[in-house]
């Protein structure tokens, strides 16, 4: 009964996490000045801040904390400078996280509990590299109560709507959920794309039904559980018959046996998994694009 309560009050403070839809796009867009409607021309890099730095701080060999602090910050400018012009866009955004929790943990309390706590050292790593990279020319948002996920599917929905080209730095197969025109995804340290094709052929389903795949098996890096008895494969099979988890547990009698029973008995379970990984189209980002115009005459990294 308490996560219960805990997870009505997040559904009447949070009321996106039942179903965005086409209505919460449209609000998003109303948001946009006209002059920002029109984006044709646009190429928009989106970058994971968080998942940047944390691969390449854990690559660092062993050392002193202020030696991996300076070569961790040094790497992650020097990665980001390579991708830049790599990717030479118009327009770029480093999202970034607020300390404390997020509208997932107020919705279930034990998201990410398995997660080690982040070192101190890596705190002031992300202070310092969000205002150098600012500095050097690349827009960097953080939003309370949001994950920096959610701030990058917010500004490519956007965007891509509006006719730009996004890109989204990230190893973050999450991200695949946002795979469609306008919005591709790219794994800068194997230094190739993430599409819908690589999505398949390691999960034997499509991007769009990632969420309720993980739904089903459970997603341990996010501490989430998933339906008791069901697999990869058969939660691909599932997919491939139902085609969503909705679908699917609509079908649960007609499915029978010990899986039928099992997606019937866990249902609500499943579907707040899938509105937990569902990242947020709909967040208000207090910028017009010309915020996010990449400086490049601003000193070098």
């Amino acid at each position: 009964m308490k996560k219960m309560s805990l997870r009505n009050n997040a559904e009447n403070r949070y009321p996106y996490i039942r179903s965005p839809g086409t209505a919460a796009l449209n609000q998003l867009n109303s948001n946009w000045q006209a002059s920002d409607m029109q984006l044709s021309g646009v190429r928009f890099l989106l970058i994971d801040g968080p998942n940047l730095i944390r691969r390449i701080h854990a690559a660092i060999p062993a050392a002193g904390s202020e030696q991996i602090i300076e070569q961790t910050i040094s790497s992650s400018l020097q990665s980001l400078s390579r991708a830049l012009k790599q990717h030479t866009p118009t327009h770029a955004l480093c999202a970034f996280e607020c300390s404390g929790p997020t509208w997932r943990h107020e919705y279930f309390p034990d998201y990410k509990k398995d997660r080690p706590e982040m070192p101190q050292e890596l705190h002031q790593i992300f202070s310092r590299l969000q205002q150098e990279i600012h500095d050097s020319g690349v827009f960097t948002l953080s939003v309370a109560g949001m994950e920096a996920d959610d701030i990058i599917a917010s500004a490519a929905v956007k965007a891509a709507a509006a006719g730009a080209d996004v890109i989204i730095l990230s190893t973050d197969t999450g991200q695949a959920q946002l795979l469609g025109p306008g919005i591709r995804q790219y794994n800068h340290f194997k230094q190739e794309p993430i599409t819908e094709d690589s999505i398949e052929q390691r999960f034997s389903v499509t991007p769009r039904q990632l969420n309720d795949y993980l739904a089903m098996v459970g997603d341990k890096s996010h501490s989430l559980p998933g339906v008791p008895g069901i697999g990869a494969k058969t939660a691909a099979s599932l997919l491939e018959t139902y085609a969503s988890l909705e679908e699917i547990l609509n079908a649960a009698e007609e499915i029978g046996g010990r899986i039928g029973n099992s997606l019937a008995e866990h249902r609500d379970s499943a579907m707040m998994v899938k509105k937990l990984l569902a990242l947020r189209t709909d967040i208000s980002l207090g910028q017009t694009l010309r915020s996010f115009r990449y400086r490049k005459d601003e000193p070098a990294f």
